[in-house]
């Protein structure tokens, strides 16, 4: 999972994209998936939010799925975490990045995670 995450770095965003050319936060967290393990998510962050196994931030595993309220809508972002802290996820300034779960924007925005793999 780490390689198809790390080949999909410095993808710009856009919004409902999901290839190359430029990819939103769902569609990073679906092609991961469908590339790395065959699983294949739903579209949207809301319905992948319904799947799987609900997580305790204190138990967070790589691969994990980690949500956010970036809109007020709940949830509208979220990305994948991979470990000490970080998760990648598609930034609508930076593109496909990874960025600190404890950063204050994230911290204060976190709604919750999903395991999908067990």
């Amino acid at each position: 999972m780490l390689t198809v995450i790390m080949s999909k770095m410095g993808i710009p965003y856009d919004y409902s994209g999901a290839d190359s050319l430029g990819m939103d936060c769902s569609g990073l967290v679906q092609s991961v998936y469908q590339e790395a393990v065959g699983i294949a998510l739903p579209r949207s962050s809301a319905e992948q939010f319904a799947e799987g196994m609900p997580i305790r931030r204190d138990d967070l595993e790589f691969g994990d799925l980690v949500f956010f309220n970036t809109t007020g809508k709940s949830p509208s972002h979220e990305g994948v975490y991979v470990g000490d802290g970080l998760f990648a996820h598609a930034s609508v300034s930076n593109g496909v990045t990874v960025s600190f779960l404890d950063q204050e924007y994230y911290r204060q925005r976190y709604v919750g995670a999903r395991r999908i793999v067990p």
